[in-house]
């Protein structure tokens, strides 16, 4: 068996279903074989099909997405590794949680 999302029309994934190579042509609408190459999809992300690549959904409103990677980032550069912390999407900064 192998794993199949479900996509819209908008390339946004609906579903995810098991299902054996031969009998995916009967399920109705379009499905995208899971590999290691396309990451690993839930509902509601998106479908790339130029990098053959599912992304997740946008995390804020000021984040913008690497058109090379399809990773979301953040205006304020990485996620800090030393400690516990949050995004403010009013600040645009990373916040440290004591």
């Amino acid at each position: 068996m192998s794993k199949y999302a479900k996509i819209n029309s908008e390339n946004i994934v609906e579903n995810i279903i098991l299902c054996e190579d031969s009998q995916i042509g009967t399920q109705p609408g379009v499905h995208i074989k899971v590999t290691n190459e396309t990451n690993e999809p839930v509902q509601g992300f998106e479908y790339n099909l130029e990098k053959n690549k599912f992304t997740s959904p946008q995390p804020y409103e000021s984040w913008t997405l690497n058109a090379d990677t399809l990773v979301w980032e953040c205006p304020d550069g990485p996620k800090p590794t030393d400690g516990f912390y949050r995004w403010n999407e009013e600040t645009l900064k990373w916040e440290t949680l004591s």
